[in-house]
């Protein structure tokens, strides 16, 4: 699994399709090659064929979140009831994917893990940072935010310049609010979007 140069960050669609459709002309015209997906796509069954024929043609990779988790983890239970796109994109979504030092999750308040073992034995990482993961990107909360280890990043003015030397935590707000952010992975420029409606 790989991540392109220009990443689309997608969280909480909660099965707004129409928005999300519109969220990807924008990628397509500014060149985006990858669409990553970090939870709430969907909130019941009959929202998913819509968002994953939206997304067909996309490299994708993603998480479930909390309101589609029991539909990606029975994805064939649905056969014959949703369409072969839509049960591939729901079984191929996990809990937690790290591609290079990147992991992308649906709720996660602290980059790095809930686990207290695993952040135990790393006593001396920084908040329990996974070192297989330098920046995280997640959903769930539906506000845009971004951190890294001194706290709070002030991100009005629309983009972040990511540092290799540092650790981050970046929520790019809720789809279905119309917001979303694309990350250039050259220019290592975070840009944060908001659909009109």
């Amino acid at each position: 699994m790989t991540l392109g140069n220009k990443v689309a960050l997608f969280a909480d669609v909660h099965g707004a399709h129409a928005t999300l459709e519109r969220a990807l002309d924008q990628c397509h015209r500014v060149g985006v090659t990858t669409v990553a997906l970090l939870g709430d796509l969907i909130d019941r069954a009959e929202q998913a064929d819509p968002c994953a024929i939206a997304l067909i043609g996309w490299a994708v990779v993603g998480v479930y979140g909390n309101h589609e988790r029991e539909i990606a983890l029975a994805a064939e239970g649905y056969r014959g009831e949703l369409r072969a796109e839509t049960l591939e994109l729901l079984s191929g979504l996990q809990e937690r994917v790290v591609v290079d030092d990147v992991c992308l999750t649906h709720e996660e308040e602290h980059w790095g893990q809930h686990d207290l073992l695993a952040r135990l034995s790393r006593g001396a990482e920084t908040n329990g940072h996974r070192p297989d993961a330098r920046i995280t990107f997640t959903g769930h909360t539906h506000f845009r935010s971004a951190r890294d280890e001194h706290g709070p990043i002030d991100i009005a003015r629309g983009t972040l310049t990511i540092s290799d030397r540092r650790r981050y935590l970046i929520n790019p707000g809720a789809l279905a609010s119309g917001q979303y952010a694309i990350w250039d992975r050259e220019s290592h420029v975070v840009l944060f979007h908001q659909i009109e409606r």
